[in-house]
């Protein structure tokens, strides 16, 4: 982890910015030793708690025995005519180690760069692939603000998409993307998860600018110390698209389960997925 003092300072709660819950401070969660900001969408285009064609609510993302959860439901937002679907992101912002967050000091932001990452987590459902019907859980990095020094401008590398993208008869429902993913068809690696399995563990291996990134995915919930020797779906990227591998920058973990595509199909219940555990051990 490291801090960069020329990233974007963003304010946790922008003007009319709600908590998550009421043990909530400065829109964060605590989970796993870090601090996980829930009001990542507001205010993007100054309208609130709305962008991509839907709605978001931080209130949807809550910690509890059973690790972090993101929901999608339908919600009531204040000043809103009515109850909608809502989406939910979560923000890595920093460690939670001698950072203290209170209502009179923002935590230290820290961004995780080269290195190993680790998600497990877990279909409340029952499977991962209805999720992947209509809407999308993703795990990527992200920099909010554009560096246009470089091809893949905000540092964008995701762990997983797992959605069919409103397309029901596609037999893949997940995908491993570098971005621009429409620069070559290369960029977008679909797969097909197992459709009996519930908990999964993501990891991704990015140790260096310009060089392969391996993405794996193991059935079951692990540790990178408890891994299995061989992962259940894997891929590394190609010397060709090296390009798309970027530096380190501004980029940290995002979570988001949002509805896909906006606008067209609607879940028929309630999603729910629990992250169980989050690791991110830095390149030696």
């Amino acid at each position: 982890m490291h801090n960069l003092k020329t990233c974007l300072n963003r304010p946790p709660m922008p003007k009319g910015a709600i908590e998550p819950n009421s043990k909530a401070v400065n829109g964060m969660l605590e989970f796993d030793g870090y601090y996980w900001w829930t009001n990542y969408p507001f205010g993007i285009s100054n309208t609130g708690y709305w962008f991509n064609n839907q709605q978001w609510d931080p209130r949807c993302a809550f910690v509890d025995a059973d690790g972090l959860h993101l929901q999608m439901k339908q919600t009531l937002l204040p000043n809103a005519p009515h109850k909608q679907w809502s989406s939910v992101e979560l923000v890595l912002w920093g460690e939670t180690i001698n950072n203290p967050n209170t209502p009179t000091n923002i935590p230290e932001r820290t961004y995780p760069g080269y290195g190993r990452y680790l998600v497990a987590a877990e279909s409340v459902s029952g499977m991962f692939n209805d999720i992947a019907n209509n809407c999308c859980f993703g795990v990527f990095t992200y920099q909010f603000q554009a560096d246009n020094s470089i091809i893949n401008s905000h540092r964008e590398l995701d762990m997983i998409e797992l959605s069919r993208w409103g397309k029901i008869n596609d037999p893949t429902n997940a995908q491993f993307t570098l971005q621009p993913w429409e620069a070559t068809p290369q960029n977008v690696h679909r797969v097909a998860l197992n459709t009996e399995k519930s908990k999964i563990t993501i990891v991704m291996d990015w140790q260096d600018e310009n060089a392969p990134v391996v993405f794996s995915i193991y059935y079951g919930v692990y540790t990178l110390k408890t891994l299995p020797t061989k992962p259940d779906i894997t891929w590394t990227t190609t010397s060709n698209q090296n390009k798309f591998i970027p530096n380190e920058g501004c980029q940290t973990v995002h979570f988001n389960l949002w509805r896909q595509p906006p606008n067209v199909v609607y879940p028929q219940e309630n999603q729910e997925v629990i992250i169980k555990k989050f690791e991110y051990q830095k390149k030696n």
